[in-house]
């Protein structure tokens, strides 16, 4: 009987933490949305670098002095490097594909990564989900698809859609799909801190070998103190706050959840946008937005 009410306890708090990076990712969108009008992506890459960098050295000190037994878990920090990598070098893929097509359709493929992840922690990692959460894990990866296609085109963002446009989305949905599992596995052996602080070692070489192809100079690092740059550095902070989150909430509940329920989060970037820049909803918009809630709820109470 305690078992089962530790594992609900567990179940209940990995939701919360879900639905709390799914709120402020939701939002963190917003203000990216207006920041990315006045910087570019590689601009917004460096910046979050810059600001990342020094909390993730200061985690991992935590986690040496605190933790520190890294060499017993060799397995799992192999899982987790591999987990930040994917996490990590996704995003700036993300952001290539974006800068090379419409971000209805780059959207609506990155968007159903979760499907992939949950496929996988079901097969490979044995995860079991309730039938109500199954159903809601499903209406949320199939309403996202929908909702980032009938949103972009209400909005009139339909445009071209080249082939390394593509490629790049399938290359974001494989990486992020992926690598989901690992972070899981990784989880398993090693603390929260202890994940966190590898990714002093994964930050450098991506951030590297991405400015390197952007061809940016070193002066991107240190732009000039402008009201765009420091919206820029509350993105990279909002952003490092909801993968706290998320992380904290796979620690807590299976991937196979806790993914697809973070997924959402254009749900919160959608009404945002409504309230704060003026965006348009269609009819079907809404609709979409009605069903994605209609699944949290499901996932909630499943």
């Amino acid at each position: 009987m305690a078992e089962a009410v530790g594992k609900r306890s567990m179940i209940e708090d990995a939701v919360a933490l879900a639905l709390c990076a799914l709120v402020i990712y939701g939002l963190d969108q917003v203000i990216a949305k207006a920041v990315v009008r006045s910087l570019d992506a590689t601009s917004m890459v460096a910046i979050n670098f810059v600001v990342s960098l020094p909390l993730f050295v200061f985690i991992f000190a935590g986690a040496v002095l605190l933790w520190g037994d890294y060499l017993s878990h060799l397995e799992y920090v192999l899982y987790g490097l591999i987990g930040a990598s994917t996490a990590r070098g996704g995003f700036y893929i993300y952001l290539e594909a974006l800068e090379r097509g419409a971000v209805s359709m780059v959207g609506s493929i990155t968007a159903a990564y979760p499907a992939l992840t949950a496929l996988l922690a079901i097969t490979f990692l044995g995860e079991r989900l309730g039938p109500l959460s199954f159903l809601g894990i499903s209406m949320i990866i199939a309403s996202m698809a929908a909702l980032s296609f009938s949103h972009g085109r209400s909005t009139g963002n339909v445009t071209g859609f080249s082939r390394s446009s593509l490629l790049l989305s399938l290359a974001t949905f494989l990486s992020w799909g992926v690598g989901a599992i690992f972070i899981k596995m990784a989880l398993e052996g090693l603390p929260l801190m202890g994940y966190l602080g590898l990714y002093v070692f994964v930050l450098p070489p991506i951030g590297f070998v991405y400015l390197r192809h952007k061809r940016a100079s070193l002066r991107v690092l240190f732009p000039k103190w402008t009201v765009p740059v420091i919206g820029a550095i509350v993105v990279a902070e909002l952003w490092q706050l909801a993968y706290f989150a998320e992380t904290a909430a796979v620690s807590r509940g299976a991937a196979s959840m806790v993914f697809p329920l973070i997924s959402a989060y254009p749900v919160v970037t959608i009404l945002g946008a409504r309230a704060f820049l003026n965006e348009r909803l269609s009819r079907l918009d809404w609709v979409i937005l009605g069903i994605v809630i209609m699944g949290i709820i499901l996932i909630s109470v499943g």
